[in-house]
């Protein structure tokens, strides 16, 4: 009879661990989604971060939300039903934090699309309009390194594009 009763019990506790032991592969799944839409659409800034700044960003804001977030919602949810074993609780509340940061994260880099699009068209302008400079102006050997030009924006409003050193002359900058 007692084992019957132990059988009842693990069945009992791993119908509550299939229903609520998602946050793990949710913490998986949700940290890749903000990877890369924070890859692709930041929120913040004038241009994206590189993939691993996205995926550091992202598991530490995932983290966060399950160490912090989620045992205080879980809090919460068994306050609202008793009968709810805690770690079910824990790992509703992750689950539903992480969906939510990651919408977040979504909307905010939909919103913050148009700025960042404005940024590389600008950065973009900048590079052709030293590109017809260098055409124009810089002797033939720096001409040859033109492939190689690179654009950084240093400040507000203010951008250097440089074409690298070669064996024959010196790098050379324009602002």
């Amino acid at each position: 009879m007692e084992a019957r009763e132990d059988r009842l019990v693990w069945l009992r506790r791993a119908r509550w661990r299939l229903r609520g032991a998602w946050a793990a592969p949710a913490f998986v799944l949700f940290t890749l989604a903000g990877t890369v839409i924070l890859r692709r659409l930041p929120f913040t800034g004038e241009t994206a971060p590189g993939t691993m700044a996205a995926f550091l960003i992202a598991a530490f804001l995932n983290l966060l939300i399950v160490a912090v977030l989620a045992p205080l919602a879980g809090l919460w949810l068994r306050r609202r039903d008793p009968t709810l074993p805690a770690f079910a609780a824990r790992d509703r509340a992750a689950v539903a934090a992480l969906a939510g940061a990651c919408a977040l994260l979504l909307a905010g880099g939909l919103l913050h699309r148009g700025t960042v699009r404005d940024e590389r068209d600008r950065l973009e302008a900048q590079a052709v309009a030293a590109a017809r400079w260098f055409a124009r102006e810089a002797p033939s050997a720096w001409r040859a390194g033109a492939g190689a030009m690179t654009t950084w924006k240093p400040g507000r409003d203010f951008y250097r594009t440089c074409i690298p050193a070669t064996e024959a002359v010196k790098a050379v900058c324009v602002f």
